[in-house]
């Protein structure tokens, strides 16, 4: 039986945040999956990325030190990327986009201005680009007119995020931190043999990881490509220092601190500040990278592939058979055949020809 959980907060490529299904399907499908890093472990050698957290924890430190080495980063920066990735996650409604503006940070309005005059000021943060606009500086102008009358909390990780990096690997550090309280651990899903069928809601909603209950669970298969992306240098500009596996961790570490912190933020929410700070590290690498993970996840498990052959090899049979018009052939009964005026003569035999052998003889005297 699946255990409770909280609402669902996931790394996704999609638009939208993923359905609780996607949860229930892979506890349900993997009901053991492998501790990958157990951070309630003392030495912290417990699970086959153990190295990696303590990595991760070690470049934290380093960006909370000398932010400067890892990327050079503005303010307008942080505005922009923050900017482009609400755009790009949340659907087209202006209200829905409020929404979450409200309950990442304030809105702040000249004193005097009525109710119409505001609503005008947010329709023109996202209205369309114009035609006589240049596309260049189009998300340009409009962050600059969103942060003109919005602003997130200064304490908050949204802001760090966007203006003080520093103060994110800070927060980063201190959570992964070895002597935290708040012990969490990572889980991964191998989910071998599994039919491809019972995966497809996973797919769809193109879910790599995802947070709950101080776990951070991640589809362990979605690591290799990751890998390959690095390996081939496609992942050129961000923070060189780290890795696309990495950014997805951190990633999912913001969203489980976030829950932490104020578990009634919209999943959407979460995710927004999450993935500003993944575009910081990586831009939209990551999204791209996923995407080509999903051109051949699920693969096929040995049933399908046996099911498969069997198709096939019954597909065969049945082509040969029409090659052959086993089909056509006439189908009589016995008592069809009983009028049919079959020939009941016995055939004569013939008389061996003669002629060769007087040919024979003749050309005989012919050479004497």
């Amino acid at each position: 039986m699946p255990q409770q959980h909280k609402q669902l907060r996931a790394w996704c490529a999609g638009k939208t945040q993923p359905p609780e299904e996607v949860l229930t399907t892979i506890e349900n499908i993997d009901p053991k999956p492998e501790i990958l890093y157990d951070q309630s472990n003392i030495d912290g050698s417990t699970g086959e990325l153990a190295d990696v957290m303590k990595g991760l924890y070690d470049k934290m430190d380093s960006l909370k030190r000398n932010p400067d080495e890892f990327r050079a980063w503005t303010e307008e920066d942080g505005h922009i990327t923050f900017y482009d990735t609400l755009l790009d996650l949340t659907p087209n409604e202006i209200r829905l986009r409020v929404n979450i503006l409200q309950q990442l940070g304030t809105f702040k309005f000249r004193s005097g201005l009525n109710g119409d005059t505001k609503k005008q000021l947010i329709s023109e943060i996202f209205a369309p680009q114009e035609e006589d606009e240049d596309p260049n500086i189009f998300g340009v102008i409009r962050a600059r007119k969103l942060f003109q009358i919005w602003t997130p909390p200064d304490d908050s990780l949204l802001k760090g995020v966007i203006s003080q990096p520093a103060q994110v690997g800070r927060f980063l550090s201190d959570r992964l931190s070895p002597s935290n309280r708040k012990a969490f651990r990572l889980v991964g899903h191998p989910l071998h043999e599994v039919r491809s069928t019972d995966l497809q809601v996973v797919r769809t909603s193109k879910t790599v990881a995802f947070e709950r209950n101080s776990e951070i669970h991640l589809i362990i298969a979605v690591k290799k490509v990751l890998e390959q992306w690095d390996a081939d240098a496609i992942t050129a500009g961000g923070v060189a220092r780290v890795n696309l596996l990495e950014t997805l961790l951190l990633h999912e570490l913001i969203e489980l601190t976030l829950d932490e912190g104020n578990p009634e933020m919209d999943a959407l929410a979460s995710h927004i500040v999450a993935t500003t700070f993944e575009r910081y590290l990586k831009g939209t690498t990551l999204t791209v990278a996923a995407e080509d993970f999903f051109l051949e996840w699920p693969p096929l498990s040995t049933a399908e592939l046996e099911d498969r052959e069997e198709a096939q090899l019954a597909q065969e049979i049945e082509e040969a058979n029409a090659r052959l018009n086993v089909d056509d052939f006439p189908n009589f009964d016995e008592e069809d055949l009983e009028d049919l005026p079959f020939d009941t003569a016995i055939p004569t035999k013939k008389k061996k020809s003669t002629v060769k052998k007087k040919k024979k003889k003749s050309a005989k005297r012919n050479s004497k």
